[in-house]
């Protein structure tokens, strides 16, 4: 686990050691894997497996941005008493978790203004489903979010992502799908650059197929033209300005169908882009065989799925991703995370932070909701929010493990068990947020 000698024989350098921890967990696998088959996400009994330290020290260094050294306490007192390894600082994590940042692989974060108001009449009883199809729901942020200009959207979006952060992730997943026309879509679309930009690691997906905008309700012929205008002008704009790494589409009902999904994410892979897609939320719909076809990097909700459609989840590759405070908030079912990793599949959880369906920020509490509501293991809801969720974004070579090498992005619990993530969920347990190295929060 630990390496305390540089190729060429130099000490190992390291600017910040965090010493003592009652538990590190690594989730390293076996150490004689390939790199590939390192980063690759994880299902069935291997979900479980954190590779825990105790008593353990990690060594991060600012400069490079990554993990320079792991391993037990005494081996690393051994280190710096031989002089194979040098530290600038030391901070005390007696009694204290390490473990890799949060990773939320799907959120809707850039977008204006709220949806205060249909909080109201959900929870007088009122059904999202209703409510989109009267012109709420996606419908009423799209008009916010096109009102208004690029430098305001980013100060809004700027504001909820520090508190995501502050609350243990530090790598997001952000998708566009406000906008439902070129300009307003580019505009979420380099928001959510500009916040990489500005120091949060992100992964962008064009979602301009996430609603039928309402200008294009009136017929079949105006709702083919918006699909082909997603096709052959949203998408090739978005690629040209390169600010896509994927392209996601709403495959349910009241959304997308099946044949208009795949219209549109077989043009997204013909120009380039890796795919996502929103399945089986309110049935079986057609999503989640959609995108075990199309070989997508993950499959999103899932509320409703067969023995079979699992089986093309794992025999494709394909991520399951649970968004279980989506169920909280609407009323739904949750999804079944015990079939999922029984069936082999890889399981990842997000926020699915939007202005309406779920606008929760707090991943490391939606972890815990993915244990109550979705019957994951705490040790596989940690899986699911650190590794797997960074190989579902093509991130699984330098984050969620904590290994030298690995980008050094680490959280500080003020517990000596991680499980107490689970037992006293949504309570301020982070107390410190490392990225690249340096704290963030």
């Amino acid at each position: 686990m630990d390496d305390a000698s540089s190729p060429a024989g130099a000490p190992l350098q390291g600017s910040l050691a965090l010493t003592g921890a009652a538990q590190v967990l690594t989730l390293v696998g076996d150490p004689d894997s390939s790199p590939a088959l390192a980063a690759a996400p994880r299902g069935g009994p291997a979900m479980g497996a954190l590779d825990i330290l105790e008593s353990a020290t990690v060594v991060l260094d600012a400069e490079s941005g990554t993990i320079v050294w792991v391993g037990s306490d005494l081996d690393y007192r051994a280190a710096l008493a031989s002089g194979a390894l040098r530290v600038e600082v030391e901070r005390d994590c007696a009694g204290k978790v390490l473990m890799p940042a949060l990773v939320d692989p799907h959120t809707h974060l850039v977008w204006a203004g709220d949806r205060l108001d249909e909080l109201e009449l959900r929870l007088g009883g009122a059904d999202y489903e209703a409510i989109f199809a009267a012109g709420g729901g996606i419908l009423s942020s799209v008009r916010q979010t096109r009102a208004i200009t690029e430098d305001a959207l980013f100060e809004q979006s700027l504001i909820r992502i520090r508190r995501m952060r502050a609350c243990g992730a530090t790598t997001f997943e952000i998708k566009s799908g406000y906008g439902l026309e070129l300009e307003s879509e580019l505009r979420q679309l380099r928001v959510a650059r500009r916040l990489g930009a500005a120091g949060f690691r992100v992964k962008t997906t064009c979602l301009a197929a996430h609603a039928i905008p309402e200008e294009a309700r009136g017929s079949e012929q105006a709702r083919a033209a918006f699909i082909d205008r997603v096709c052959d002008q949203i998408l090739p704009r978005v690629v040209d300005e390169g600010l896509a790494d994927y392209a996601d589409v709403f495959c349910d009902r009241g959304a997308f169908t099946k044949a208009e999904g795949a219209k549109v994410l077989e043009r997204a892979a013909a120009l380039g882009l890796a795919l996502r897609v929103h399945a089986n939320e309110f049935g079986h719909t057609g999503g989640a065989e959609l995108a075990a076809e199309l070989g997508a990097a993950s499959a999103d909700h899932l509320l409703y799925l067969s023995d079979d459609e699992r089986a093309q989840l794992r025999a494709s590759g394909v991520v399951a991703t649970l968004l279980p405070g989506t169920s909280m908030v609407l009323g739904k079912p949750f999804a079944d995370g015990r079939a999922l990793v029984a069936a082999g599949v890889p399981v990842a959880v997000a926020t699915d932070c939007n202005p309406g369906s779920c606008a929760f920020e707090n991943l490391a509490m939606v972890l815990a909701l993915a244990c109550y509501g979705c019957k994951l293991s705490p040790a596989e809801a940690v899986v699911a929010v650190t590794h797997n969720a960074a190989a579902s974004l093509g991130l699984g070579e330098s984050l969620g493990r904590l290994a030298v090498g690995m980008d050094g992005d680490v959280l500080i619990l003020d517990t000596d068990d991680y499980r107490n993530l689970v037992y006293h969920a949504g309570s301020p347990l982070i107390c410190a947020v490392y990225s690249r190295g340096q704290e963030v929060a």
